[in-house]
């Protein structure tokens, strides 16, 4: 008989964080150079990243063996006022919340 192991995923707040780590590290190569400006300029006031249920984004992307509960979609972008949802999104990050299967995609604004 074998164990199952329970897995302790990496949390929803430290994901956030190695999203947008990984977002201001692609950015410059990625963005237009107006939205880097808009980005740069807005986002202490009216920017945010936060966590989304997965999106259709991912098709093709990940084997279709992946285990979707041990992954998630963090979009990064601003909203017109401080309250409202995230309008304008810059970056969709799917990352692995697997501690020890490290795995990250960026889909950046066009």
């Amino acid at each position: 008989m074998t164990e199952k192991h329970n897995i302790h995923l990496i949390d929803e707040d430290d994901i956030i964080e190695m999203a947008y780590d990984l977002f201001l590290e692609g950015a410059m190569d990625n963005l237009e150079p107006a939205d880097q400006l808009i980005f740069a300029l807005q986002f202490e006031e009216s920017g945010a990243a936060e966590i989304i249920d997965l999106t259709d984004n991912w098709q093709g992307i990940l084997p279709s063996e992946a285990n979707l509960s041990q992954f998630s979609e963090v979009i990064i972008g601003l909203a017109k006022n401080p309250d409202d949802e995230l309008d304008d999104i810059f970056a969709r990050v799917l990352i692995s919340r697997h501690p020890t299967e490290p795995f990250h995609s960026i889909l950046w604004k066009k």
